[in-house]
Formats: structure tokens, sequence, C-alpha cells
């Protein structure tokens, strides 16, 4: 069952059409994250599900309920849709203070006053701001003042929550910390959830669906594995990824049933059962992918170590391939490659190709077994 609907919403300013046309189904109890560069749409699709910005045509229900329809005319205001907000400007009380900010609409609601405190400590306790309840916005760092914003969603306990890039002001440590707690709170109140965000790793590690936008359109809709492995298309397939995927240019040749990828004169060997369209292609290698050998193998590219960037529990290998730079990526700290002059192989289950209008090339059957091109 789908919690939130978006069917064929369109939204200009000005003459600037921002969104063409868009179709979203969010189904109840999901975390999906709208995710994309600057200008593509994101928050301004979030901003019309909360009803702070008004769609030029198409319908938006939720819950079921048809809260703005182009054709009637109808349009639910935001205070009347039940919602739960998170935005990146905090729109925190600068004359109320830190408890007040968050209890602010419990009261009015006239929920219990004991409940109130009860909601407000657990709230405060998860955001890590227990002991500043007294004090007021100005008072606060941002990281603080985004921090209380988290909490006063927490104690609402809403169904539907939507959030638009609640943790950018946040450090590092206590992004990853505030990023688990709001996993938790939305576990913990079947909420369905929309977050906006640029963040790559964000939307990996706390969606169950994430959907890629770009000038206002769905590139690609799915779960974090599948938009990370089977990228719908080139852009996609770059947006996705720390480091980025590797690209190269290739060739598509076919041999009876089989077919073979020419990349900077290799023949990397080819799937069984998969059928494309011969001529030339992208194929793209995430750096995980690649495999790193110190003699020569059989299938192998010869490549030269740029440099070498430990990061902790990996390593990052800078490659000059035939001229074109390959990034590598090793599960483990190395300081140094014990040589210079290395080869590389590219698992042929592990590629992807696109075609020349950027869009991914499926197998045309379940088939991936290997076999060696002729």
């Amino acid at each position: 069952m789908s919690e939130i609907i978006l069917s064929n919403i369109t939204k200009s300013y000005g003459s600037h059409l921002a969104i063409p046309g868009l179709d979203l189904e969010i189904p109840k109890g999901s975390f999906v994250t709208l995710l994309g560069p600057s200008g593509c749409g994101k928050t301004t699709t979030l901003r019309m599900i909360a009803g702070l910005e008004h769609p030029a045509s198409g319908e938006i229900r939720l819950a079921g309920k048809s809260v703005y329809s182009g054709d009637t005319g109808s349009f639910v205001p935001p205070e009347k849709r039940g919602l739960g907000f998170i935005f990146q400007s905090y729109a925190l009380w600068p004359n109320m203070k830190v408890d007040r900010n968050i209890t602010l609409a419990l009261s009015e609601a006239k929920i219990p006053t004991q409940t109130v405190k009860t909601r407000l400590a657990e709230a405060l306790s998860k955001v890590q701001l227990t002991g500043l309840e007294g004090r007021y916005p100005s008072e606060l760092s941002g990281g603080q003042q985004q921090r209380v914003a988290v909490a006063r969603l927490i104690a609402a306990r809403n169904s539907i929550l939507l959030m638009d890039e609640p943790l950018s002001n946040l450090d590092a440590k206590l992004r990853t910390e505030m990023r688990t707690e709001l996993k938790r709170l939305h576990r913990e109140l079947d909420a369905t959830t929309v977050y906006v965000t640029h963040d790559q790793v964000e939307a990996l590690t706390m969606s169950d669906i994430i959907v890629v936008m770009r000038d206002g359109l769905i590139q690609q809709q799915g779960s974090p594995y599948e938009i990370y492995h089977n990228p719908a298309n080139l852009f996609v397939a770059e947006f996705i990824g720390d480091p980025k995927i590797n690209l190269f240019q290739g060739e598509v040749t076919k041999s009876g049933a089989d077919f073979a990828v020419s990349i900077h004169g290799l023949n990397v060997p080819s799937r069984r059962g998969f059928e494309a369209p011969q001529g030339p292609v992208t194929v793209g290698v995430r750096p995980e992918d690649i495999e790193i050998h110190h003699e020569p193998v059989a299938h192998a590219l010869a490549a030269e170590v740029d440099f070498v960037q430990p990061t902790g529990s990996q390593t990052l290998i800078s490659l000059i391939v035939k001229g074109q730079r390959v990034t590598a990526l090793i599960p483990r700290f190395e300081m140094s490659l014990p040589t210079k002059n290395v080869w590389i192989t590219l698992p042929v289950d592990r590629l992807t190709l696109f075609d020349a209008s950027g869009n991914r090339i499926a197998p045309s059957c379940g088939e991936q077994s290997a076999s060696h091109a002729a």
C-alpha cells in the first residue's frame, strides 16, 4: 500500500519548468531518499508533499486522501496534513527556549503534561542535548540548533516524516550517530519517511528505496543495491559511488552466440547469453572490482601506479592505463605497492555496459556464466 502518491505533478517558476511531470509512489512504512545534485528538483518535490509549494498540475495523495488536485483546485494547507518536518533552515522560534521549541506543537495539541515531559526528555537524550533545554537558539551552535529540530520531530511522533538535509551542519562523527538515530526513529514509529539529500552515503546507508533525480525527472528508483550495482544510465552510475566508477570506451563484437568487449585492445571474456548491439559502448567498473596483479596474467591490462592513498580500512590506488587514469580500491591499509608496474583484470560479471545514449545495456536473459571470447 502506498502512503504517498504523486501523479503527474508539475511545477514551474516563471518560464522555468522545474518539475515537468512527476509520478512517484512511496510505500507505507518505507524510508525513501530523494537523491541528486543541486537544482534537480528533490527539495521542490518534498516541499510540494509538505504543502509549502503549490504544484501547477497533477494530484498528491497522503494516506489515501487527496491533499492537492489540479483538476478540482483543492489544496490542504501544511498544518492540516499531519506531517513531521525537519528542514535545513532549522525553523526554530528565536524567542523560545529549547524545551518550548520542541514541545510547542505537543502542548497546542492538548497532549497531557506528563506525556510531553517524557517525550521531551527522551528526545533530548537521543540528540545529546540533555541539560541545554533552558537555552535559547542563539546560545547554541549551528549543529546544536539542527539537533533541536531533530528532537522536535522525535517528540512529535508523526506517521509521515519529511526531512530536507537535516544533518548537513553536523560534524562527521555526530552525523554518523544521527543517521543511526533517524533510522531508529523511522523504525520505532513505523513512519513513512521521505529524506532529501545530495549525500550518497546518507542515501545508501539509510534508505529502503532511493529515487535519483536530475532536472526534475526520476532517473532511477530502486533499492540501494540496485542503484549501486545496476545503474540505469551513466548519470546514475557516475553520481553514485565514492570513489567514482571507472569508465572505459570499448567495442562490442559478436562471434556466434557470444560477445566480446575490447578495452584498450584487450578482449574481456564474454558472458554467454548476453546480447548486445555491436559497436562502441561505454564500460563501467567500480574501483573495488578491479583486481591488481604484480605479475602478468591472462586477460589483463598493463598499468602504472601513480599514487597510493590509505584511508584506514581501505586504500585508494591511482593507476595510469594507456594514458587513462583509473582508480582501484583495496580492502586494507597500504602506504605503497611493492612494484610500480602492475597488471589489472576486470571481472566480467561486474562490468556494466552503456549504449551511445548513456543507457545501461541489460542482459537479454538471466544466464551470467562466463566463457572466453572467440
